[in-house]
């Protein structure tokens, strides 16, 4: 299993989310003349290794089982978006998958092969914005097309710019992780001195740089304090907000928010759906809002 990435346990969430809309998606447009596209902006290898907790047995002759061994007993494989996608009732036309890590790359090229003529896929060796931008310059058009795009970054790095390119298609839905607990809040320092590279990744990421009053609020200076910045009470609930209306402002229609958390309960990210057509929205919001229904009927969290 050398080289196969590994996640969190919460990414199975995430992961069924997807396949469930994308069975939806599938489903209503299997009859359509529309050609299909789907694209994954940052795909990563077909399957990867779900991280477990290691469990020590109290007593007995595995005792001497050294970590390693533990943990792998507590390992399990599962398929990664681009495999996900690919095993779909009623597959896309055409698959995009963009990757620049070589090692991704050669997993991308290997599963291609693996999956031979039964489906169409091209594996775009670059970063999110070249291959995104490869996609919408190709010969495809809303008269004939449409189309899904899972933006699944490592931390911000997914440009504005990318997204609203997919917007300005008019044949695009996307699935969007928007990090905000994993990547974003990491940026955004309690006196508001966001270093110029943070605040750069942060522009380009939201597309603007109303960010920033979206977190922070002058602070009142007096006697005993100094003026300056503090971050508004409710800086995670504005941020949320306003990239849900710069989808909704570019795509048309935007879905509730699903709050992924970790095994300990604790927020990660969102998955967002946007897209130009209702129907989509009705099918995305009764997905994503699935997984917070089965966590309050079980008492626990628990996958869509």
């Amino acid at each position: 299993m050398a080289g196969v990435a590994v996640v969190g346990p919460w990414a199975k969430e995430k992961l069924d989310a997807l396949g469930r809309y994308l069975d939806f998606y599938s489903k209503v447009l299997k009859n359509q003349s529309w050609r299909t596209v789907y694209v994954d902006a940052f795909a990563g290898g077909g399957r990867a290794i779900v991280r477990g907790e290691p469990k020590r047995p109290a007593e007995g002759p595995s005792l001497f089982l050294d970590d390693q061994q533990v943990d792998a007993e507590q390992r399990e494989l599962v398929d990664g978006s681009p495999r996900v996608a690919l095993d779909v009732a009623n597959p896309f036309s055409r698959y995009i998958f963009i990757d620049p890590n070589p090692a991704r790359g050669d997993e991308l090229e290997a599963m291609r092969r693996e999956y031979g003529a039964s489906r169409q896929i091209d594996v775009l060796r670059t970063d999110a914005a070249a291959g995104i931008a490869w996609v919408v310059s190709a010969p495809i058009s809303k008269a004939s097309h449409r189309g899904v795009a899972f933006l699944d970054p490592f931390g911000a790095k997914l440009n504005w710019s990318s997204v609203q390119q997919l917007a300005d298609t008019g044949l695009f839905e996307v699935v969007v992780n928007f990090g905000l607990n994993m990547a974003i809040q990491r940026m955004l320092p309690n006196s508001g001195e966001v270093p110029d590279g943070w605040a750069k990744t942060l522009d380009a990421y939201f597309g603007t740089r109303a960010w920033f009053d979206e977190v922070y609020h002058e602070r009142a200076g007096g006697l005993f304090r100094t003026s300056g910045f503090e971050k508004h009470p409710d800086y995670s609930e504005r941020l949320l907000e306003l990239y849900r209306a710069r989808l909704k402002s570019a795509f048309g229609h935007v879905s509730t928010p699903r709050l992924i958390r970790n095994t300990k309960g604790a927020p990660l990210y969102y998955l967002l759906w946007a897209g130009p057509h209702p129907k989509g929205l009705k099918g995305a919001d009764y997905i994503l809002k699935m997984g917070e229904r089965l966590r309050v009927r079980g008492g626990r969290r628990k996958s869509a």
